[in-house]
């Protein structure tokens, strides 16, 4: 029988009490890619939120620092509001900031930010850190630009950012790694949410405060699923069927939850809790994966992502093709790909292709395409998105000059799935000019 009490608490303000509007005039953001963990919220075993400040730290890949945008204060602002309708409302946070200048690095910040999906922090007067962005769902960021009008008119370039969130902006006092060091380099692994009455106080000493100080759990979220890698903090990814394993990876991870309709599985956790394992047998349907937060004194259950099992296609038979010995349902790829908006051959020079800028975009049409992923250097593999219809996989991003993509591709085939290396992309080569 789930605990369905309130956890709803009093919220009182002191008469006289200065509010000091604005934000100040230093932001940060970051690609979401190049977040490895993310700090937690934490939620009760209902899923209901009880805290708005996040635990632990943003961890970064190597080498990934948080940017700053210096921005006018007057002209800026971080809003909040509610959307959806019950019981599915979430927070639409909405973020604008306003840069003075319109040079080259600030119309640049165009290709950066646009289509990409970022998290952002911003600094209020108190000197508190808001988090703009969420690791459920994708952050919309758009950049507008005004070179202004006569001689009394004023140049900018404003950003608008629009995220959802489970409460306005959650609060974050963790580290922040920039070019120029670090800020609060002490983190903030241990943050108490309390479990009592508030003394007004939020500047507790480090230390048991009332609340849990166990470490809580992190999880990755890149999950691999039928020997593949996928990205889940979408909150949903689609795969076909059957489902037959998954693998986790995090620290102190405690449980990890396998739902579908009324039936559950337990993922196997290492004793290091550091990865888990499940396998089973699902042909197709929802599927809904649950974790513990880690505190062993506190533990909390909370959603964490749905794989939707699209039931595998019958085949006409035999299976067999000519040619290429694909089975019925095999996945088929144009002969052509899309890189930075050109036109490239997919066949030529042993699957080679040369490009003399930074790659920020990919795309590849065909049928019963299930999976295209991206490697270069030491990032991780990431997927591209495909379509309902299976006919498209799109990819956008940024991939600096002298780098090696490497590019794969599944065969469509459930019965008989495949990660096969397909492309290989070569930015800047030393040759130069376009090989194909």
């Amino acid at each position: 029988m789930p605990d369905c009490s309130s956890v709803q608490k009093s919220l009182a303000w002191c008469q006289g009490k200065p509010e000091l509007p604005g934000v100040k005039r230093r932001i940060y953001y970051i690609s979401k890619y190049d977040v490895l963990q993310w700090p937690v919220l934490k939620h009760d075993a209902n899923g209901r939120l009880t805290s708005a400040s996040y635990v632990g730290d943003f961890v970064l890949r190597a080498d990934a620092t948080w940017k700053f945008i210096d921005i006018i204060s007057d002209k800026s602002q971080l809003t909040s509001e509610a959307q959806g309708e019950y019981p599915s409302q979430t927070q639409l946070n909405k973020l604008v900031a306003v840069h003075p200048g319109v040079d080259e690095d600030a119309s640049a910040a165009a290709a950066y930010l646009n289509n990409n999906d970022n998290v952002f922090l911003v600094e209020d007067m108190r000197g508190a850190v808001r988090v703009v962005g969420s690791d459920k769902w994708p952050t919309k960021t758009t950049v507008a630009q005004d070179l202004g009008q006569g001689a009394a008119g004023t140049t900018s370039t404003t950003i608008n950012v629009e995220a959802t969130d489970e409460c306005p902006a959650p609060f974050y006092a963790g580290k922040i790694l920039t070019d120029d060091g670090t800020i609060n380099p002490d983190g903030n692994p241990n943050q108490a949410t309390g479990g009592g009455s508030s003394s007004g106080d939020d500047n507790l000493p480090s230390g048991n405060q009332g609340g849990s100080t166990s470490t809580p759990a992190t999880y990755n979220n890149t999950v691999t699923i039928n020997g593949t890698s996928k990205n889940v903090s979408g909150g949903s990814v689609v795969i076909t069927g059957p489902l037959t394993s998954m693998r986790f990876t995090g620290s102190n991870m405690d449980a990890i939850f396998v739902r579908k309709g009324n039936d559950e599985s337990e993922a196997n956790i290492a004793s290091n809790k550091t990865s888990a394992s499940w396998s089973g047998n699902i042909s197709s349907g929802t599927v809904k994966v649950y974790r513990w937060n880690g505190d062993s004194e506190n533990p909390e259950e909370i959603y964490w992502f749905t794989i939707t099992v699209n039931a595998a296609s019958s085949g006409s038979g035999s299976g067999s093709t000519s040619g290429s010995g694909n089975t019925s349902g095999s996945a088929t790829y144009d002969s052509k790909v899309i890189i930075n908006g050109s036109t490239y051959s997919a066949t030529n020079n042993d699957g080679r292709i040369y490009i003399n800028a930074p790659m920020t975009s990919l795309k590849i049409n065909g049928s019963n395409i299930d999976y295209i992923g991206l490697k270069w250097g030491s990032h991780e593999e990431v997927e591209a998105t495909i379509n309902s219809a299976k006919t498209t996989a799109e990819w956008s991003g940024e991939i600096p000059v002298n780098s090696t993509v490497k590019v794969y591709r599944g065969n469509g085939n459930a019965a008989n799935p495949e990660h096969a290396e397909w492309l290989t992309i070569y930015i800047n080569d030393p040759f130069g000019g376009d090989m194909n």
